[in-house]
């Protein structure tokens, strides 16, 4: 697995693909943990 990953990081599209996929997976993360910080702080049980 470890060997496709450096093969993938080879090439330069797909280095961008695989990048802009990890950043979209993180920005999804982020975005989901800030709207439950909002959410327990306006709704409070």
């Amino acid at each position: 697995m470890i060997g496709r990953l450096a093969a993938r990081f080879e090439d330069p599209r797909q280095r961008a693909r695989l990048l802009r996929f990890l950043w979209a997976i993180s920005t999804g993360f982020t975005l989901f943990g800030f709207g439950v910080i909002f959410y327990r702080i306006f709704f409070p049980r």
